[in-house]
């Protein structure tokens, strides 16, 4: 987990996106899948992404997506787990891309 926290996280075409802010397990508490991404700009803004989205390369995470998908995922909470409904918001967001 540790190796994940504060990690840029850029777009494919090295957009910087935010910065991993928490790693989360799914609602059944297994190993952690989704990395939680404090979004750049003023305001604090979260959102989760799948773990297995993400490809590091030379120190940074490149995920293959764009700021609008990732601005409209729904809302992350570092520290807080995903429960049930959240997850399945998250992956139904994750798929449809």
């Amino acid at each position: 987990m540790e190796r994940y926290l504060g990690r840029e996280v850029h777009a494919a075409d090295g957009t910087l996106l935010g910065r991993v802010s928490d790693v989360l397990a799914d609602a059944r508490g297994g190993p952690p899948d989704w990395l939680v991404v404090r979004l750049v700009g003023p305001l604090p803004r979260h959102r989760a992404i799948p773990l297995r989205m993400s490809i590091e390369v030379t120190g940074r995470l490149l995920v293959p997506t764009s700021r609008a998908a990732l601005r409209s995922a729904p809302a992350a909470r570092p520290g807080r787990g995903l429960t049930a409904p959240e997850e399945l918001r998250q992956r139904r967001h994750w798929s449809e891309g």
